[in-house]
């Protein structure tokens, strides 16, 4: 084994001490004058590592074994933990995470986008730290056979089958070990193998309503390649059976036939029950309470009590009046559009999914608001053909962050103020870098939507400079 007092190289075995963590959640420690990124851990544990990767300022390293716990580590919830990898930190009280998370944003503000002495006010808390998540993404697997769903472990496309669960409800977990059941059940029903591209079933996304008790199912499958199309009747009858034992009421059976492993239908092959879901926002701060429906592929952020806190502070931060032009850029089912609408003039959203435009446009009609425009499109072109001038901006890009002709778009309109969201933030601090020759950064809150894991939400407010 190599000691601290030698030179290492890729392939050897350490023993280190973890020294801090970096953003997006990697461990790290530093020997020989250079930087060891490992894929997980957390400070004050003794760990044994293999360096994957040497050069010149820095080392990258998978954890191996843990030697000795760090002094404040708790025990995990879940008998998964480590193994599966949907939770970072469940073994990290809930306080120190957001120490963390907000030391992440300060890094980011400070190394990318050079705002030194910014205050970084603390995050403001999920309302939960378990059973928080409206949504979940499982996958289907095969061991020795027997066909698993659950999560894919640590690092790998393997996938662990899973037996518990902490992020979502209870009742996930019900469903996930039903639909484990049934497919076991049917031999015709394969799981989809990723290496050798065949397969029947790959997907099962489960999304629940906090407020509005709906339930939806969605069963993402291969082609079917049977006499008689045994395996596409087998998910419909499993459909009726999770609709009957399970109060689901939307299942939709989708079709994906791209090799990529993403948990997105390109075709809709059966709908049974609501088409959509509705979900209610509850606003700590006065404002109106805002009800949301989204389709089955639409986005919503996956926490819906620290998603109205989020919305709710981003309003806030804006300080409207009643008298102004607002965009929203990136605005999705219009959560933000629709809460900013009720103490401002008019308000202009973009969105490039034409789904979300059309779940943002039904749910300005839900709520009884008309003084909103949508427009479904890629965000650079309908700036182009926008003629009116803002007077506050609500950006929330994906995690990419903004196109810098976006960035440059929205200067050109010189809006007294930009509210920027973000789940990562160091690309919104690389955004905030291109934005600084004309703003400044007046409030920085984060908002944690992610108990357990390293991913945070970061509101920015910035000021057009006098």
């Amino acid at each position: 084994m190599t000691t601290k007092d030698s030179q290492f190289a890729k392939g050897d075995i350490l023993t280190v001490t973890i020294d801090a963590l970096a953003t997006g959640g990697k461990a790290l420690t530093r020997l020989e004058g250079m930087v060891i990124f490992m894929d997980k851990g957390i400070p004050g544990q003794t760990v044994e590592i293999k360096i994957t990767k040497k050069k010149k300022r820095f080392a990258e390293a998978v954890l191996t074994k843990v030697i000795s716990d760090a002094p404040d580590q708790i025990t995990p919830r879940c008998s998964h933990f480590g193994v599966c990898g949907g939770c970072q930190w469940q073994n990290m009280e809930y306080s120190k995470q957001l120490e963390w998370k907000k030391r992440f944003v300060s890094d980011s503000l400070n190394r990318i986008a050079g705002a030194q002495d910014i205050k970084i006010n603390d995050p403001i808390p999920s309302p939960e730290t378990f059973f928080y998540r409206n949504k979940m993404e499982f996958a289907f697997g095969d061991k020795r056979g027997d066909k698993t769903v659950g999560l894919r472990r640590y690092g790998t496309h393997n996938v662990v089958d899973l037996h518990e669960c902490y992020m979502q409800s209870e009742r996930t977990m019900e469903m996930v070990n039903l639909v484990r059941d049934f497919v076991n059940a049917i031999p015709a029903l394969t799981s989809y193998d990723a290496n050798a591209r065949r397969g029947y079933l790959r997907f099962l996304v489960i999304r629940e309503t906090k407020h509005t008790n709906q339930c939806m199912v969605q069963i993402i499958t291969g082609k079917d390649t049977t006499n008689g199309d045994q395996q596409h009747r087998a998910i419909r009858k499993l459909g009726h059976i999770l609709q009957e034992q399970m109060n689901v009421t939307t299942f939709i059976h989708s079709l994906r036939t791209h090799t990529t492993q993403v948990a997105y239908g390109e075709k809709t092959i059966a709908v049974l029950g609501q088409k959509s879901l509705t979900e209610v926002l509850n606003f700590e701060n006065g404002m109106p309470s805002l009800s949301l429906t989204s389709h089955a592929d639409g986005f919503f952020q996956v926490n819906t009590d620290a998603t109205a806190r989020l919305y709710g502070t981003a309003i806030e931060l804006a300080e409207l009046t009643g008298t102004e032009k607002v965009w929203d850029l990136y605005c999705g089912v219009g959560g933000i559009a629709l809460a900013a609408a009720r103490n401002a003039a008019d308000v202009f959203g973009m969105e490039i999914t034409p789904q979300a435009i059309e779940s943002a446009n039904e749910n300005a009609t839900i709520n009884n608001i008309d003084n909103v425009r949508f427009v479904s499109g890629d965000v650079r072109g309908a700036l182009d053909n926008e003629p009116s001038k803002p007077d506050v901006v609500f950006v929330d890009p994906p995690r990419s962050g903004m196109n810098p002709e976006v960035i440059e778009l929205i200067m050109e309109r010189s809006p007294k103020r930009i509210i920027y969201v973000s789940c990562d933030p160091a690309t919104q601090a690389r955004d905030i870098a291109l934005l600084s020759s004309q703003y400044t950064v007046t409030t920085v809150q984060p908002v944690d939507l992610f108990p357990q894991t390293a991913h945070i939400e970061n509101i920015v407010r910035l000021d057009l400079t006098d």
